[in-house]
């Protein structure tokens, strides 16, 4: 364990703290142990946020969102429709594409 490694308990959590430099490219090494105990790897999406005066990096949840595309294509296929008769859509004038651009002010004539 290196000898700058910090660690102490609070609630109940392990709280390791490690001092990093920014290059001057604005880049941070994450301690090979930070990585380790958080499972991150090679091509690892991070978010940042900016609490106060701190900086917090989450890896993303990958699984969160692959979730929330998968939703939102089944709502897309399976949720019911808003409550259109096609039949009487087309029939209407106030459904014509000429009409709605004619009230837009936007008819080629």
């Amino acid at each position: 364990m290196r000898k700058d490694l910090n660690i102490c308990h609070v609630y109940f959590q392990l709280v390791i703290k490690l001092a990093v430099t920014i290059d001057k490219y604005g880049r941070v090494l994450i301690p090979k142990e930070v990585r380790n105990r958080m499972g991150l790897k090679p091509g690892t999406t991070l978010d940042i946020a900016v609490r106060g005066d701190e900086i917090v990096l989450k890896p993303r949840d990958v699984d969160l969102e692959k979730r929330i595309e998968e939703l939102e294509e089944f709502l897309e296929r399976e949720a019911p429709k808003a409550f259109v008769n096609p039949s009487y859509r087309d029939d209407s004038k106030w459904f014509s594409r000429d009409y709605c651009l004619r009230k837009l002010g936007l008819s080629r004539e």
